[in-house]
């Protein structure tokens, strides 16, 4: 997945003949191992050659459902694998193949890939069937594009967000996050910078009188649920007020509050 993650893994067979291999409960013809693979060539060979590399992770029966920095340290031995085979065999190429999960061919629960040495005009029927007669349509590749794009980055849950209490509003407080209920009226002041308006609001703990600027009365309904983000507190004639500045955000909330507010 977009960030490294495995799918949930298919159930193993331990029985598995590439497992009984790994096991040296079944001999084999070796052309290569180290700490994570293992090349053998293949016992029913399609054409000299014919070689198989498998991981010697067992555990995952396909190489979707293996770790995906096991999957990479294997596939560099692929690589290395078959870059010999095609030098050994003097092939003109090679085909580097996988199947992952019954309905793609696989017969073998365990990763595995088949490197076959080809030469030109081999007649070997390893193809692909025909391509669509008509260009993929930007119509058609959209969804499909979606679904991939959100495979690979999946949108990530929204945290809960996490609230102060009124209980904790100090007459020095900063950076507080509320969520509050407007329990009041809201009424209109003139101040020295201008007209603002102010409402009582709380939450289960208490209460407190929130300052409002124009663009943010809206929120200021009675029973609205509100969310002060990076709010601050200020003293006016000895009272502490809550009010928001353009550091912060008000903004209307969704959720209930746990507890009724008195």
């Amino acid at each position: 997945m977009a960030e490294d993650t495995a799918p949930a893994v298919p159930v193993y067979d331990a029985e598995n003949i590439f497992a009984k291999i790994l096991d040296r409960k079944v001999p084999c013809f070796k052309v290569f191992e180290n700490r994570t693979t293992l090349a053998i060539l293949d016992a029913y060979p399609v054409v000299e050659g014919h070689t198989l590399v498998m991981p010697k992770l067992k555990g995952y029966p396909d190489l979707l459902s293996m770790p995906p920095a096991k999957a990479a340290l294997f596939l560099q031995d692929v690589q290395r694998v078959a870059r010999a085979v095609k030098e050994a065999t003097g092939a003109d190429a090679v085909n580097i193949l996988n199947n992952s999960g019954e309905a793609s061919g696989q017969e073998v629960p365990h990763p595995h890939f088949h490197i076959v040495p080809r030469k030109k005009d081999d007649n070997l029927a390893l193809k692909y069937p025909p391509s669509a007669k008509e260009m993929l349509t930007a119509e058609k590749a959209a969804p499909v594009k979606a679904k991939v794009e959100e495979a690979l980055f999946p949108k990530k849950p929204l945290r809960k967000a996490k609230f102060g209490k009124v209980s904790d509003v100090r007459p020095d407080s900063v950076g507080m996050n509320l969520k509050l209920k407007v329990v009041a009226d809201v009424k209109e002041v003139e101040g020295k910078i201008g007209k603002f308006y102010e409402v009582l609001c709380g939450d289960p703990s208490g209460t407190v009188v929130v300052s409002f600027r124009d663009h943010q009365k809206e929120f200021a309904k009675k029973d609205n649920i509100v969310a002060l983000r990076n709010a601050a507190t200020k003293m006016v004639n000895g009272h502490v007020r809550l009010a928001v500045d353009k550091w912060g955000k008000v903004e209307e909330c969704d959720e209930p509050m746990d507890e009724e507010v008195e």
